[in-house]
């Protein structure tokens, strides 16, 4: 059993520095799923979790020190759905500040920058900035509107 861990960590850590090259002291889980990868900035002693995906269509800036927790999916593109069918693609950036903590299994959508210090908590939807140094919480779904009159 030993033997594998060390094994498996052998394996993140020559995963990490092929996909990063330029990333110092980086602890990316060698489960994580990374697309795009020459789209992804990170700082110095970041860590990347089991299970993380980070769909990089727009940048993605990861700064020193911050920690994704087990799961958390950093998602820069989705769909326009107030266009007609098919739904066209729609990407925006994604900024994660010096420090900042994202809790296991939380989301992070396109367009958000998470300010430094700031934790995220478990489970999160995030679609809006979070503040330096704030802590936030929840994954509230809402109606924003209907897509079909019948079916209400």
């Amino acid at each position: 059993m030993f033997a594998a861990r060390i094994v498996a960590r052998l394996m993140s850590e020559a995963r990490a520095r092929t996909l990063f090259p330029n990333a110092k002291e980086l602890h990316c889980h060698w489960t994580a799923e990374v697309k795009y990868p020459e789209n992804i900035a990170i700082g110095n002693d970041v860590t990347i979790g089991p299970y993380c995906c980070l769909g990089a269509h727009s940048p993605i800036v990861i700064e020193d020190f911050a920690r994704l927790s087990r799961g958390v999916v950093l998602e820069t593109a989705g769909l326009d759905t107030t266009a007609p069918l098919p739904y066209p693609h729609v990407s925006r950036p994604i900024r994660i500040g010096r420090g900042a903590w994202i809790g296991a299994n939380a989301i992070i959508l396109g367009g958000v920058t998470v300010g430094a210090g700031a934790v995220v908590g478990a489970g999160a939807v995030v679609t809006k900035d979070v503040f330096p140094d704030a802590v936030v919480i929840g994954a509230s779904a809402r109606i924003l509107n209907a897509k079909r009159a019948d079916l209400i």
